[in-house]
């Protein structure tokens, strides 16, 4: 130990300025910290996703780090800012602490009287090992040099577990380090000791910090040097203002336990006789008067915490909260002037402070910023402290203004946290007693236990009625918002619009980025559309990527649409993300109260309803509520419900098709078409509630029982002698984006015991485009195993013949609409023509459907046409018609069915 540090040695309670110190300095150097590891997180992000290769450290990195490198196992390090750094020696500990996706800290110390250097690593493999590496030194401007405006005299030093010195203001202060060798490193608190006739004060505190991983908790020292420079007299208190500020901001205070019994007068015994600013002595008050003024102001204590506490119940918000408290201890404590200042939550580094005074003044609020006077005072100790000069505090102007020349302070606490003070000041004589400033302290537990609950209540509001991906109001929210605004309308005669908003494209955005990424763009979204309107306004996220826009007071219901067309402009602005641009759109349905409801979820119902015509209309685009399409949504509502009930109760059935080969007459197949027999109303038309399947998620099943039916059906008639030579189904695009297709086909055939090559699936022309290359590979799947693959409807949608050659297909069956007009219209014939010359070189099949006519039938057969398909031949039959059908073929041929 040091000759100086050796005369003596003695754990005491210090002066409270070390202590406070050294809790500024390590909450400091921990909230850094944990900065430098956010922004190696986000670096860690971009190398992940992109590879080292297109990293670009910048401005902001070089704040933090000195260097940054990517280190892979068998490579040589590549440096991604700075020198290359080495990978550091990693012990079992931090190694399974980086396998858990965190971050951990190491240090290598240096030589005496140099800071240690301190680096950052994280892992970047997706099992968490040690083979890839981002490992980044902390700059040590950034981290060692927290507060170079620390108080005058004071020195600091940080430690590790072990006690090995990491970083030290000065020799004195390494120094310092051997005199804590005299207790465990774990329990570091505070200490004097005397070096000849100088007594020297210090304090040590732990370093919390969760995140990155450190080996051992780091330790933080701070000592006073004997004569450095203190406080203002008699104000008990002396903290880095800029520091602790720094603190404050990042939402880091000091958490202290309350002692049992405080002690407020620094060095005067009570304060019930301090001393006022001229040095004259207070008069003590006669026991009969102090007894009458002591039971007046219990009674108002008690009067005040029943209206503190019936005002926390009641969800009185908390500038209420300070209003009444201040009132109520103006006059439990007899002071000349009460100022009660409370960090305001929705604006940072701000308080609101309420003053009131004795002289009849009215109360006055205002908003101060919490510059450093502000931050000393929320550092006032548990039990309250004594000042004089209370204009050294510039949030205790106010109360100087009104002749205040000394006041108590006391400390507001929410959780176990400063987040206020109180000031109680005094003009002239100085006169309070122990029972008044016991009365004081009692009010503000009460108070700090009021604002506690209020700001449960606020979280747990938030919580319930706001977004935490977008910070927008919810689905919650908006149903009580909307219901108090339809209120307000009905009640001036005044008119609102609701706009159902949802973005086009944000799956596809979601699947390239990831879900945090995706809601980057989800906040960035939100955040256009909330410029887009007024104050008065309110944009929710209703959910996913759906968002509702309430406009109260609007003249007409037309006036919404100038904002619609606000929010179709800014939503299609690009997103930069990951690197890359993304696009997205929206759609946007509109309802306007009384006009189109006036409900609250006959509005959304409403407004839902014309966002789907919208998006059905093609995207990007708003639409305004039309009644028509209301009840065409309640149809299909209808509809669904009834359809599930169909499946449950078996009432769909298949009809079957002839397809007649146009050379020689035979009946070549026949084509399953699936038939609902509704109990009240009826055989429903397939193109009633196909769509609507498809919506519900209904389909799969539908598809599967016409499947199962017509394989089934197939193996009947075989065994009679008259099956077709193949069945055709038709299976819906969400069938082949199923993962399980091939699977549930075979499956099928194997169950029934048909084969492969009689089975035909159809597949309209959209199917093939919009679907991804994995859907196409399992078609092949099915044709290779010998299933023949049709597109149904050709003509309708792109109608090219190029992607033919692509595609796997072995039939195409021209539309109706082309062959309905054979022999009226030249360019249809033109067209068919066309389709069987491509088809037939390609090596497909061609079936013509809708042949009414026998002029039809001849031009397509003259033309080459292989399969013909209408009501030429037979409409839908039910199984044992259409047996009968091809019985009756059998036997007459061709010339007598066309007869018929």
């Amino acid at each position: 130990m040091a000759p100086w540090l050796a005369d003596s040695w003695a754990r005491s309670t210090p002066p409270g300025d070390t202590w406070h110190l050294a809790g500024t300095h390590r909450f400091e150097l921990a909230n850094r910290l944990r900065l430098a590891d956010r922004v190696l997180r986000s670096v860690a992000a971009d190398v992940a996703s992109r590879g080292h290769a297109t990293v670009v450290l910048g401005a902001t990195e070089k704040r933090y780090f000195e260097s940054v490198s990517y280190i892979q196992a068998g490579e040589a390090p590549v440096s991604l800012l700075g020198a290359v750094a080495l990978a550091p020696h990693l012990r079992d500990a931090m190694a399974e602490r980086l396998a858990q996706g965190e971050s951990v800290l190491v240090t290598a110390p240096e030589a005496i009287g140099r800071a240690s250097r301190a680096l950052l690593v994280r892992s970047l493999a997706r099992s968490g090992t040690t083979d890839s590496l981002l490992v980044a030194e902390v700059a040590p401007q950034y981290l060692w040099e927290v507060d170079r405006r620390s108080t005058p005299g004071t020195e600091y030093c940080v430690r590790d577990a072990t006690g090995r010195p990491l970083q030290c203001s000065s020799p004195r202060a390494l120094a310092a380090l051997g005199a804590l060798a005299h207790e465990p490193p774990q329990a570091p608190g505070r200490f004097r000791w005397q070096s000849g006739t100088e007594t020297w004060s210090g304090a040590a505190a732990d370093l919390d910090l969760a995140a990155p991983a450190t080996d051992g908790n780091w330790s933080v020292l701070a000592i006073a040097a004997p004569g450095g420079a203190g406080l203002p007299s008699g104000t008990g208190m002396a903290l880095p203002a800029a520091a602790t500020l720094a603190a404050l901001g990042a939402g880091v205070l000091l958490r202290r336990r309350r002692p049992a019994q405080p002690q407020l007068a620094p060095g005067a015994g009570t304060l019930a006789h301090v001393p006022d600013a001229h040095g004259t002595q207070a008069q003590p008050m006669g026991a009969p008067e102090r007894m009458a003024q002591m039971l007046e102001r219990q009674k108002r204590v008690i009067q005040a915490m029943a209206d503190i506490d019936r005002a926390s119940l009641s969800r009185v918000d908390a500038d209420r909260l300070v209003e009444l408290a201040a009132g109520h201890m103006l006059a439990c404590t007899g002071c000349d002037a009460l100022l009660i200042g409370v960090l305001d939550r929705d604006v940072a580094s701000s308080m609101r402070v309420v003053l009131t005074s004795s002289d009849g003044a009215p109360p006055a609020a205002d908003q101060a910023e919490v510059g450093p006077s502000a931050v000393q005072l929320l550092a006032v100790p548990p039990d309250g402290t004594w000042v004089r000069e209370v204009r050294d505090y510039g949030l205790l102007e106010a109360q100087a203004q009104r002749g205040v020349n000394g006041a108590l302070l006391l400390p507001i606490y929410e959780d176990g946290k400063p987040i206020g003070i109180i000031s109680i000041g005094f003009t002239g004589q100085h006169q309070i007693g122990s029972d008044e400033s016991g009365n004081a302290r009692a009010l503000a537990g009460r108070l700090g236990a009021a604002l506690t609950s209020a700001a449960r209540a606020q979280a747990l509001y938030a919580y319930t009625h706001f977004d935490a991906t977008t910070a927008l109001p919810n689905r919650q929210y908006l149903k009580e918002h909307l219901a108090q605004q339809i209120r307000q309308a009905r009640r001036d005669r005044g008119r609102l619009a609701l706009l159902f908003v949802d973005l086009d494209g944000f799956k596809k955005v979601n699947a390239s980025l990831g879900h945090s990424r995706a809601d980057l763009v989800l906040a960035e979204a939100a955040t256009r559309m909330r410029a887009c309107v007024r104050e008065e306004d309110v944009v929710t996220r209703f959910g996913g990527d759906e968002f509702v826009v309430v406009l109260p007071r609007i003249t007409e219901g037309t006036d919404a649409r100038r904002v619609a067309h606000k929010l179709l402009e800014a939503v299609a602005l690009p997103y930069l993300a990951g690197g890359d641009e993304h696009h997205l759109g929206c759609s946007i349905g509109i309802s306007v109260y009384p006009d189109d409801a006036q409900t609250v979820d006959r509005m959304l119902r409403n407004a839902d309803s014309a966002m789907f015509s919208a998006k059905e209309a093609g995207r990007g685009r708003y639409l305004f509520f039309d009644a028509a399409v209301n009840r065409a949504a309640v149809a299909r509502t209808e509809i669904e419900r009834d359809l599930r009930r169909a499946l449950a109760n078996t009432e769909f059935t298949v009809a079957y098709q002839p397809q007649i080969d146009l050379r020689d007459g035979r009946i070549s197949g026949a084509e399953a078409l699936v038939r609902w027999r509704h109990p009240t109303r009826g055989m429903v038309s397939p193109a009633e509630f196909i769509a609507v399947a498809e919506g519900a998620g209904l389909i799969a099943q539908i598809d599967e029982f016409v499947l199962r039916t017509a394989c089934a059906q197939f193996r009947q008639w075989d065994a009679q002698g008259i099956a077709p030579q193949r069945m055709a189904v038709n299976i819906s695009g969400q069938e082949i984006a199923r993962t399980d297709i091939v699977a549930r086909v075979e499956s099928v055939l194997q169950d029934t015991g048909l084969r492969p090559l009689h089975i035909e699936l159809e597949l309209t022309e959209g199917v093939f485009l919009d679907h991804s290359n994995e859907s196409l590979d399992k078609l092949r799947q099915l044709q290779q195993r010998g299933v023949r693959i049709a597109m149904d409807d050709f003509g309708t949608g792109y109608s090219s013949l190029s992607y033919l050659q692509r595609l796997p297909i072995d039939v195409v069956k021209i539309d109706q609409s082309f062959v309905r007009e054979l022999g009226s219209n030249a360019d249809s014939g033109s067209i068919v023509r066309a389709i069987l010359e491509v088809a037939h070189s390609l090596g497909k099949s061609v079936v013509a459907e809708g042949i009414e006519t026998e002029q039809q039938r001849a031009l397509l057969a003259g033309w080459g046409c292989d399969v013909g398909q209408g009501y030429l031949w037979s409409k839908p039959l039910g199984a044992a018609a259409f047996g009968e059908f091809c019985r009756a073929w059998q036997k007459s041929g061709l010339a007598a069915t066309l007869t018929q």
